[in-house]
């Protein structure tokens, strides 16, 4: 938070798919007038093992966790969009966000002025 204060960008290197974390910091962002910004990488098991095997020993973290939380999250985070899925259309998500107003821009016919609190 000091860092936060100071101005400083901080990164929150760790795995933030569960939204009750994510939601956290992004309140935390908040409080303390930062800019939330994620940004999710789509890396396959195969290769998050492979990392965590090149690890030095202290760093290692155990593969069963790696397994289960891919296995809990991975279909959540990157599954195709489907735009009739409330769940997978972004508009939809902020029009139902009570903390998003969502506003059609005048003459246009798709475009959406949205005001984040």
């Amino acid at each position: 938070m000091i860092s936060l204060d100071a101005g400083w960008d901080v990164v929150a290197d760790a795995q933030h798919a569960n939204p009750e974390y994510a939601n956290e910091l992004a309140r935390l962002a908040t409080r303390h007038g930062a800019i939330w910004r994620t940004e999710d990488f789509d890396v396959p098991l195969d290769e998050l093992l492979r990392r965590n095997e090149a690890r030095p020993r202290a760093d290692h973290v155990p593969e069963e966790y790696i397994r289960s939380s891919w296995k809990r999250f991975h279909h959540v985070m990157f599954r195709p969009l489907n735009p009739e899925d409330p769940n997978g259309n972004l508009l939809k998500r902020m029009i139902a966000d009570l903390y998003v107003r969502v506003t059609p821009v005048r003459g246009e016919s798709d475009v959406f002025a949205c005001n984040f609190t």
